[in-house]
């Protein structure tokens, strides 16, 4: 496998990359709970680009104590809680992959992007089957320098012994460092079919659909797909090839 798969691979262990799945499964005691597995991840080369390639990962949706948790993309803890445990503050991570001038032929000749973790707080709250999350991230990893806000709105669509599944909707407010870093391109990378572009901040709205289907109480099947709509500032791009950037994993998962 390629040092670069190597290294997503990493990353996505840790559970840190944007745009992110909310908690499919619900911590209902002490200790660990969730779902833990592993599969393909489908995902094109570059945010934007049109080639996709599959990427072996590890698939996380999991809980420590109602404190610390997994999905996916994000990984967080949280440090205040309250008492009916419907709503809490904490600290989350997650990434955000670059690219190559090599992962696509509108990136030839320019400089690499370095993926990049971002961190930040978010408040989290949920009742019922509806769940809704608000953060800050700030680039942790000092690739771009920026930052974003990230507006996430999750509903239960169902969940019984067999089936798990969610739907999700996500608005990320990327500010002018992140775009321009991931989107931009500078004087020097310029050329005759890729003209210098400086980009403002953009509004990227992705959608989702999570589950699992438990063969068995211990084995489950692990999908989920989404699609990403990228803001006016990043579609415009000279780089981007399309404009709504499509995800897809499945695996086997073990629960906990």
């Amino acid at each position: 496998m390629p040092f670069r798969s190597v290294a997503l691979c990493a990353l996505l262990a840790l559970g840190l990359l944007s745009g992110a799945a909310w908690a499919q499964t619900a911590s209902s005691g002490a200790g660990w709970a969730g779902t833990l597995g592993a599969g393909p991840l489908l995902v094109p080369k570059y945010a934007g680009g049109r080639e996709l390639h599959a990427i072996p990962t590890p698939l996380a949706y999991v809980t420590y104590d109602d404190w610390f948790y997994v999905n996916l993309f994000r990984a967080g803890a949280y440090f205040w809680g309250s008492e009916d445990k419907k709503s809490g503050v904490g600290l989350a991570i997650e990434p955000r992959l670059g690219f190559h001038s090599n992962d696509g032929a509108k990136l030839a000749g320019m400089a690499t992007r370095r993926s990049s973790l971002s961190g930040g707080i978010t408040y989290d709250w949920q009742e019922g089957s509806n769940a809704l999350s608000f953060g800050r991230f700030a680039d942790s990893s000092h690739a771009s320098g920026g930052g974003y806000w990230d507006v996430i709105f999750n509903r239960t669509l169902r969940h019984d012994e067999r089936w798990d599944v969610s739907a999700t909707l996500e608005l990320a407010r990327l500010d002018a460092k992140v775009v321009n870093y991931y989107f931009g391109v500078t004087p020097g990378e310029a050329s005759p079919a890729r003209p210098a572009y400086a980009p403002g901040a953009a509004t990227n709205v992705t959608a989702w659909l999570t589950g699992q289907y438990n063969f068995t109480k211990r084995d489950a099947l692990m999908f989920g797909a989404n699609v990403t709509r990228l803001g006016a500032g990043a579609a415009a791009s000279p780089i981007v090839e399309r404009r709504a950037v499509p995800l897809a994993y499945f695996g086997y998962g073990l629960n906990l």
